[in-house]
C-alpha cells in the first residue's frame, strides 16, 4: 500500500505545512530549512516522503544542505518508497542543471539496489526509477556515466530486469524522434544514442540467452542446472521481448497504415528505419521465442512498403530459420500473420516473385505452414501459380 494514502497523522500534515512554506518564506526564515532536514528523520515514513518527495523547495534558500540532505537520503532511506519519490521527483528538478551532482546520488542509490531486492522488498521502484534516470541522462543529455550503467546491468538480467526494461520503455517515442517532419539535429543525436543504448542491451541478452537454451537442450545437463538456465534465458529472452514491444508499439505497426500521426506512417520514413535499424533488426531476428518473433514479424509487415525486397528476405529467415526451430509455425496467430503477409506481397509487389530465388522462398514459407494443416496456407499454396500469373 502506498505510503502517501490514506494517512490522517497529523504530523503528515505539519509536514506539508512546513513544505508549503518554504518557496516562500525559507530564506527569511532558516527555521523552516531545519523543521524540512528534522522532518526527514521522523520515524514515521509517510511524514518523512513530505519532505523527500518536495526537497527542491529549499534549493534557492540552501542548496549546500538541499544536497547534503539528497546524499543522506540517497545513503541511508530505509522505506523505497521515499527513496524513489525522491530520485523521482525533487531530483529531477536538478537534471539538467546539477547533472553531475545528481550522477553522484544516483550512483549511491544505485549501489543499494542489492538492499532492496532481498525477500521483503522486490527492489522494482527503484530499479524502475533508475533505468528512467539512465534513459534521461544517457540519451537525452548524453552523459557518459548512464552508459556504464546499461552495460553494468546488460550482463545480468536477472538481476537487473527492471532498470533494463525501464529503460527502453522510457525511449519509446525517442527511437524514432528523428523521423518526424520537424526533427532537429538534437533529435537524431537522441535517437542515435537510443540505438546505442538499445544494441547494448540486446547483444549481451542475446548471448545469454543463446547459452541458457544450448543448457536447456542438453541431455547431460541436471535438473538444477536447467532449472537455473531456465531463470536466466527467461530474464534475457523477457528483456528481448520488451525492447521488441517499444518499436512494435513506437512505429505504430498496430494501426492501419496512415500518412500523417505518430510512428512510422510514410514510405520515406519507413525505408529509412529499415536502413537506420538494420542492425537492431538482425538482433531482433536471434531471439528463440515465438512471441517476439511474432511482433518483428508484425512489425516487418508495416514497414513492407520501404523496402519489400529486404523485408521478404528477413521474414523468410526467420520463419525458416529459429522460427521453425521453435515452432512459431504451430502458432494460429503465426500462420494468421503469415497468410496476410503473403496476401499482401501478392497484391501490392507481386514484381517481387519474379525472381526464381525469391518464388521458391514464397513457397518454403507456404509448405512450412502448409505441412502442419493450416487450410487458408495450403490453399495459398494451391492457388500461387495462378495468383502470380
Amino acid at each position: 500500500m502506498s505510503i502517501s494514502w490514506g494517512n490522517l497523522s497529523v504530523r503528515v500534515y505539519a509536514a506539508k505545512a512546513w513544505v508549503s512554506l518554504a518557496p516562500r518564506f525559507a530564506e527569511e526564515r532558516p527555521e523552516i530549512v531545519d523543521r524540512i532536514e528534522a522532518i526527514l528523520h521522523d520515524h514515521e515514513p509517510a511524514v518523512r516522503l513530505q519532505a523527500a518527495q518536495n526537497l527542491q523547495v529549499i534549493g534557492k534558500a540552501a542548496p549546500s544542505r538541499m544536497w547534503s540532505m539528497g546524499e543522506r537520503i540517497a545513503a541511508s532511506e530505509s522505506d523505497e518508497q521515499i527513496l524513489t519519490s525522491y530520485l523521482a521527483h525533487a531530483l529531477r528538478w536538478s537534471s539538467h542543471a546539477e547533472p553531475e551532482r545528481c550522477e553522484r546520488i544516483l550512483t549511491i542509490a544505485k549501489d543499494r539496489l542489492s538492499e532492496f531486492s532481498d525477500e521483503d522488498s522486490s527492489g522494482d521502484r527503484l530499479q524502475e526509477c533508475l533505468g528512467g534516470w539512465a534513459a534521461q541522462l544517457h540519451v537525452r543529455q548524453g552523459r557518459p556515466i548512464a552508459r556504464t550503467w546499461i552495460e553494468e546491468w546488460a550482463a545480468n538480467p536477472q538481476f537487473f530486469l527492471e532498470a533494463l526494461n525501464a529503460y527502453t520503455s522510457c525511449l519509446r517515442g525517442t527511437f524514432f524522434r528523428r523521423y518526424a517532419a520537424d526533427a532537429t539535429q538534437g533529435d537524431r543525436d537522441m535517437c542515435d544514442r537510443a540505438q546505442d543504448g538499445l544494441k547494448a542491451i540486446l547483444g549481451p541478452a542475446l548471448d545469454i540467452s543463446a547459452k541458457e537454451h544450448t543448457v536447456l537442450v542438453s541431455a547431460a545437463a541436471t535438473h538444477d542446472m536447467k532449472r537455473a538456465a531456465g531463470a536466466r534465458y527467461s530474464a534475457a529472452e523477457h528483456v528481448i521481448h520488451h525492447a521488441m514491444m517499444q518499436l512494435y508499439f513506437g512505429a505504430d505497426a498496430q494501426a492501419e497504415d496512415k500518412e500523417d500521426g505518430p510512428g512510422l506512417n510514410s514510405l520515406d520514413a519507413k525505408s529509412r528505419f529499415l536502413a537506420d535499424y538494420a542492425a537492431i533488426l538482425t538482433l531482433l531476428r536471434q531471439s528463440r521465442e515465438p512471441s517476439t518473433l511474432h511482433y518483428l514479424i508484425e512489425l516487418y509487415e508495416h514497414l513492407i512498403p520501404g523496402n519489400p525486397v529486404a523485408v521478404f528476405t528477413a521474414i523468410h529467415s526467420i520463419l525458416t530459420g529459429v522460427g521453425s526451430e521453435e515452432g512459431y509455425h504451430y502458432e494460429s496467430l503465426g500462420n494468421t500473420a503469415v497468410v496476410k503477409v503473403v496476401k499482401r506481397y501478392i497484391a501490392d509487389h507481386r514484381g517481387i516473385f519474379e525472381d526464381p530465388k525469391r518464388r521458391t522462398m514464397l513457397v518454403e514459407i507456404l509448405q512450412l505452414f502448409s505441412e502442419v494443416g493450416w487450410p487458408d496456407a495450403l490453399q495459398l499454396l494451391y492457388d500461387l501459380p495462378d495468383l502470380l500469373r
